[in-house]
């Protein structure tokens, strides 16, 4: 009797440290994926109409590795959320001026301050 509770105990204990390992991996998994995850502001000349918002989306929605693309020919930019490990600015780059637009790269969110 006592070779079987010792048994069971072993391998509550082992099942209860599968788990732990299990959990620890999947949270490291997600810290990888969400440092791959990139979220960019490019600058993009020509935009005139949403007719090119779209023609910008449906180019650069194409690459593999992009999960989201937001373009203003408003602000002449395009927000890009794309995971770097397959694809990069470049690349994205490139999509836009294939279609036909002039890619100026990635916009400064940064703001000159004027010292008084």
């Amino acid at each position: 009797m006592k070779n079987i509770i010792f048994v069971f105990l072993i391998a509550a204990f082992m099942a209860g440290c599968a788990g732990k390992s299990t959990a620890t991996d999947n949270a490291a998994q997600a810290t990888t994926t969400a440092v791959a995850n990139k979220t960019v502001t490019l600058a993009i000349e020509g935009m005139t109409c949403t007719g090119c918002e779209n023609t910008i989306s449906e180019a650069v929605g194409k690459i593999a590795g992009v999960a989201t693309i937001q373009a203003s020919h408003l602000d002449s930019t395009a927000v890009v959320s794309y995971d770097s490990t397959l694809t990069n600015v470049s690349a994205i780059g490139a999509a836009i001026t294939d279609a036909g637009y002039d890619f100026k790269g990635e916009k400064s969110l940064s703001k000159s301050v004027e010292n008084k």
